[in-house]
């Protein structure tokens, strides 16, 4: 949980940043102190801001004996959205429901694999959240897929998959059959049910 210290400089950091974007806004008198290009900076820095103000919120309403229902009811998200998003390791309220995979996981995992299998970049590209986008490119794909290639041979077909939560995702688990012995394609979403990881793995693995 954030300390106080933590919590007096997410408020600070929210305030200068808003006050500097809404003088912008008005149409500052002084166009030298409060540019719109200083206002695109400081509006960027709120999202981060923001996000990690909410998710101080949320872990603060926890302690407080909120449960995931009533976080998810004043976000307007599920509660297993709102569990997914910020439950960072948590366990579900006791007494509900096992939380569940996002919808459609299962077909939303092979039409990714397709996509890669075929390898369709630019609309497999358009699946992925910011991490992935960041940290991976076209080139890594093609490598892993060509190693993939390599090991079990062509793919011939794809299985029935299954999905589970794990942490804050869903991770489905897509049988390929292959030339050479069989595969998983390995998929994980995020409560936003964009790409998370994507893997072309050995049929036997954990």
């Amino acid at each position: 949980m954030a300390t106080d210290a933590e919590r007096e400089v997410m408020g600070l950091m929210l305030t200068t940043n808003a006050e500097m974007v809404a003088a912008v806004l008005r149409g500052a008198e002084d166009p030298a102190t409060q540019t719109v290009m200083a206002a695109i900076a400081a509006t960027r820095t709120l999202g981060v801001v923001v996000d990690d103000t909410l998710h101080a919120l949320v872990r603060r309403a926890r302690a407080e004996g909120r449960t995931w229902a009533e976080i998810g009811q004043v976000l307007n998200v599920t509660r297993q959205a709102a569990f997914q998003r910020f439950g960072g390791g948590q366990t579900p309220d006791t007494g509900d429901e096992p939380l569940l995979p996002i919808a459609e996981a299962g077909p939303k995992a092979v039409r990714v694999l397709e996509l890669l299998l075929a390898e369709h970049w630019d609309e497999l590209w358009a699946t992925f959240d910011d991490r992935v986008t960041r940290a991976a490119s076209v080139e890594i794909f093609q490598s892993a897929l060509s190693t993939a290639k390599k090991t079990f041979g062509e793919f011939v077909a794809i299985g029935s998959p299954t999905a589970k939560v794990v942490g804050d995702y869903t991770v489905v688990d897509v049988p390929l059959a292959c030339e050479r012995g069989d595969g998983i394609g390995r998929v994980s979403f995020n409560a936003d049910e964009q790409v998370a990881g994507l893997f072309l793995l050995p049929a036997d693995a954990p």
